[in-house]
């Protein structure tokens, strides 16, 4: 299961890069009322582009049966990266983090660190069944 290589290690980095996130956004937040403070957030990880990489195309679904759904590779299902936006609100001392905006994105990597928890866990689950029945 240490294999950085396979699905655990790629679930890893990003548990790993939520972590950090996380740390970063509760630092913007305990300096909500310094002056001249300016947030700051880590530049979205290449998931997507980790997991083509590490040779996922060979865990794709394939229709094995003539009742399969049949998948398009027109929609690739690449999500539009947003831009970053100027900051439109400032304190008097220039302190510009808007602590309504930090605690969405806290929410956020809450959420995506969840999934990726659950993520491990039904892996496991699925390794244990394997190991439990073998055919």
């Amino acid at each position: 299961m240490g294999d950085s290589n396979g699905i655990f290690g790629l679930l890893a980095k990003r548990m790993d890069w939520l972590g950090q996130r996380q740390s970063v956004i509760a630092d913007n937040i305990a300096n909500a009322d310094t002056p001249e403070f300016t947030p700051s957030d880590l530049k979205a990880g290449p998931f997507r582009r980790m997991l083509l990489r590490q040779g996922s195309a060979s865990v794709r679904p394939a229709a094995t049966h003539s009742g399969h759904i049949r998948t398009s590779t027109a929609g690739n299902g690449d999500a539009k990266v947003g831009e970053s936006r100027n900051r439109y609100e400032t304190s008097p001392s220039g302190n510009s983090v808007v602590l309504e905006e930090q605690l969405i994105k806290m929410s956020q990597t809450q959420a995506d660190h969840q999934t990726m928890a659950n993520l491990y866990r039904k892996h496991v689950t699925m390794l244990k069944l394997a190991l439990r029945n073998p055919s």
